[in-house]
């Protein structure tokens, strides 16, 4: 009998990935916004990915949804 890896092909085993994939295409997305200057969407995308992500990423997109914030009040 071969023996467990630890890495199972079921659907729900690609749930995490897939949300952890999308949720880096969008941080991706509101650090383009924020290169461009555009610190309200940023900031918006930055805040939702705060609320619905967790760990390192969700502790980066607050950060910078502060540094948004500054921004923008210093326009």
């Amino acid at each position: 009998m071969p023996k467990p890896t630890g890495r199972g092909n079921h659907k729900a085993d690609a749930a995490p990935n897939d949300q952890r994939s999308q949720n880096l295409n969008v941080f991706s997305r509101a650090v383009n916004l924020f290169n461009a200057q555009k610190f309200e969407e940023a900031k918006q995308l930055f805040e939702q990915l705060a609320e619905n992500s967790g760990g390192s990423l969700a502790d980066a997109a607050r950060s910078r949804a502060l540094i948004c914030e500054r921004r923008i009040r210093a326009n």
